[in-house]
């Protein structure tokens, strides 16, 4: 009997302890690239808040942070203003930066930074000042940020104190708004691309501006506008976008650089180029965001436009003794890691993780100074340059942090802004998603007991018809549908292409190596 006390006391500790054994034993179960992300996770973590502190220490409340001098920039104006002309005399900054991170710091779950930034914003910022702004950087960076931000901290998850939230952000987002439509007073509705926070378009304003400057304004505007339930932001930015797509050429491409009083092309060279495919991206992501199917129409007109183009035009071989001059400057952008963050979740091809790693090693390796993090004047030297742009905080460290933990996206769909600003899919903002298009390529994570959304990528295979009926959503692909020879759509040649589910188009090899629709 007493034995038997022993032993069944020997069991109650045994199991209290075991624990601290099992874990151990338990996590060298874990696949070795959850433990490569976490790893990663935390380096990224370890970057972001080296710039971030660097920035409240050595520039705040000013623009941005010159890491090498550890000292700041006011550069909101300079935005945009190669020629650095009309610069204010008076303006000491908007915390440009604190606005940028706002929405990296609750992905990063630090909501108590995240509330501190909010009620400093709250009670300091203003957007009276004389100051020259460029409309397309100070959209997406300032308005697109305050939007994101207010969305965050109004969520469900009660990321702020109860009761000390009361609609700051969007009130200065409001505000700014405001500030913005004198610049679409124009014959043509095409914007200014200048516009003076203070006293409106300057009598001697340039005409002169671009399309991503004309047609990327519909996320942060529309947002305001269903935030607001004022019209007056998402009608602007729509007759804008409108009349920006009524100037494409026959063969549906938009020029460079144009005039917004005449509605004339001023430059109209290959229709492709910086502002041009974030044109495009912002008519793809506005269809899902609003659910218009004009935005819709005019995304897949375009696409189809630069692909012909492409197909049609010249082949560039890419070389690093053929590197132009002014290709030679790396401001931190963070392109390179958006598209690893986003091919990643739609192949879940663990190669795009040591692609992110590659970047993030780079980044601590070659930009990395003791005030923060520099920009590389010259890559092929690595000389530096004295400053640390606002978006490698807004969208360089975020996607890069998202590549390896996107835990902020599960169960939430969210699109991101150009700038990397996250706002949020609503039913109630969509007029009108026709049920013959179900987008599937939304960033978009589920938990572990749902079944995560494939996209169009994931599942490898021709877009087909989606179609929703009383069972759900079915996909409901052609008879002619012929899949190609391999999996991952790899070739040799056009024997190993099948024929297009949706087209019914023969498949052909491309010169890299891929079977698709590349012939007319």
């Amino acid at each position: 009997m007493l034995l038997s006390r022993s032993y069944g006391a020997w069991l109650v500790l045994f199991l209290l302890i075991s624990p601290a054994f099992i874990a151990p034993s338990m996590s060298q179960l874990d696949s070795p690239w959850a433990a490569k992300k976490r790893n990663m996770r935390e380096k990224v973590r370890k970057m972001f808040y080296h710039a971030y502190e660097n920035y409240m220490k050595h520039a705040f409340p000013h623009d941005e942070l010159k890491p090498l001098t550890k000292s700041f920039t006011d550069s909101l104006s300079e935005l945009g203003n190669l020629k650095l002309q009309h610069l204010p005399r008076n303006y000491n900054g908007s915390a440009l930066t604190l606005i940028e991170s706002l929405s990296s710091l609750v992905i990063m779950g630090n909501n108590t930074e995240f509330e501190r930034a909010v009620t400093w914003l709250s009670e300091n910022l203003t957007f009276n000042i004389d100051a020259r702004i460029n409309l397309f950087e100070c959209n997406i960076r300032v308005l697109g940020g305050l939007i994101s931000a207010h969305i965050l901290a109004t969520d469900s998850t009660n990321r702020l104190v109860q009761g000390c939230y009361k609609n700051q952000l969007l009130n200065l987002a409001e505000d700014l708004g405001r500030r913005f439509l004198p610049a679409f007073d124009t014959p043509t509705g095409l914007p200014y691309a200048w516009v003076n926070l203070k006293y409106g378009v300057m009598e001697d304003e340039t005409p002169e501006t671009s399309t991503s400057g004309c047609g990327s304004l519909i996320l942060e505007m529309g947002a305001l506008s269903r935030l607001t339930s004022d019209p007056r932001y998402e009608s602007a930015a729509l007759r804008a976008l409108r009349k920006l797509w009524s100037m494409r050429s026959s063969l549906n491409l938009l020029g460079t650089t144009l005039d917004v009083t005449t509605g004339e092309w001023i430059e109209y060279s290959s229709g492709i180029g910086a502002g041009v495919d974030s044109f495009y991206e912002y008519l793809c992501k506005a269809y899902i965001l609003f659910g218009k199917e004009d935005y819709w129409r005019m995304f897949h007109s375009a696409y189809l436009a630069v692909q012909k183009y492409f197909r049609h035009g010249p082949w560039y071989l890419l070389d690093h003794q053929m590197l132009h001059p002014t290709e030679k400057y790396y401001p931190l952008r963070p392109e390179l890691a958006e598209s690893t963050f986003y091919l990643y979740q739609a192949t879940k091809d663990p190669w795009y993780i040591q692609v992110g790693e590659s970047i993030v090693n780079s980044l601590n390796l070659y930009t990395k100074v003791k005030g923060g993090f520099a920009s590389v004047r010259d890559v092929t030297t690595m000389q530096l340059e004295d400053h640390q742009h606002s978006f490698f905080l807004a969208e360089t460290c975020k996607y890069l942090y998202l590549l390896f933990d996107d835990s902020f996206l599960v169960d939430r769909n969210y699109i991101f802004t150009t700038e990397g600003h996250p706002l949020p899919i609503l039913s109630s903002w969509h007029e009108r998603l026709p049920e013959a298009y179900i987008p599937t390529n939304w960033t978009y994570a589920k938990s572990e007991q749902q079944t995560r959304r494939a996209s169009a990528m994931s599942r490898q295979v021709c877009p087909a018809i989606a179609l929703r009926s009383g069972y759900g959503v079915q996909q409901v692909e052609s008879a002619c549908h012929i899949p190609d020879s391999r999996a991952d759509h790899r070739c040799f040649s056009d024997e190993e292409c099948g024929i297009d589910s949706s087209t019914c188009r023969r498949r052909s090899c491309s010169m890299a190596g891929y079977c698709g629709l590349w012939i007319q």
